[in-house]
């Protein structure tokens, strides 16, 4: 990497995405190469550049999985609205090296491009306090230790009756992927619906919010 810092940024809204470019080029050190709307563009953007930085919108994950593998040395940084582990989780397994609330200052997205140009990995004030026990595949003191982190995941939302469309929006799934992960669920919980896997959950102290049945 150059003197330079290199950045292309990837937003499904242009407006937000032009606001980015122009608070990182008020920067030392950080120059923005390009922007991008979608994720063809994305994709193509930082296979034509190769840019030290790609900072993407998380609803991009698919751009971020193939970019990860079609060009290894670019950075990513994604951007999300929401707070919770999932998304963090989602946004490092698909291929970032740091994760950021949109609602961040420009200061704070620009120290973190620097800090994921060098290698390191990032997360925002207050994100992540247990996100390297999720990435190992489950906590050790998970009541559910036969699921996978996913299927934990998906358990967590059952739990506070969310359905499938909820949890595919959440998680950033197809809904086939949702229905799949709720039946094996059911199947490794013995439970004969989504209901009893949710009341299960509960039992177990998973769930936040008042119990509704959802249809699946």
């Amino acid at each position: 990497m150059s003197g330079t810092i290199t950045a292309v940024v990837a937003d499904r809204h242009p407006l937000y995405a032009e606001g980015i470019r122009f608070a990182l080029e008020r920067e030392s050190g950080i120059t923005v190469i390009g922007t991008a709307a979608d994720s063809l563009d994305a994709l193509r953007l930082s296979v034509r550049l190769h840019p030290d930085v790609v900072l993407i919108d998380l609803g991009m994950l698919d751009a971020l999985e193939y970019l990860s593998r079609r060009c290894p040395g670019v950075r990513v940084l994604a951007l999300g609205q929401s707070d919770n582990d999932a998304d963090l989780v989602a946004a490092l397994r698909a291929g970032a090296q740091g994760y950021l609330l949109k609602g961040a200052s420009p200061g704070e997205i620009a120290a973190a491009v620097r800090s994921v140009a060098l290698g390191h990995l990032v997360f925002g004030p207050g994100l992540g306090p247990s996100v390297l026990a999720r990435m190992t595949g489950r906590s050790p003191s998970s009541p559910f230790p036969g699921l996978t982190q996913r299927e934990h995941e998906v358990l967590e939302r059952l739990a506070d009756g969310r359905s499938n469309a909820e949890i595919a929006r959440e998680l950033h799934l197809a809904p086939k992927t949702v229905r799949n992960h709720v039946s094996n669920v059911l199947s490794k919980l013995e439970a004969d619906s989504r209901v009893d896997a949710a009341l299960l959950a509960r039992d177990a102290g998973l769930g936040s919010r008042r119990l509704v049945a959802a249809a699946v």
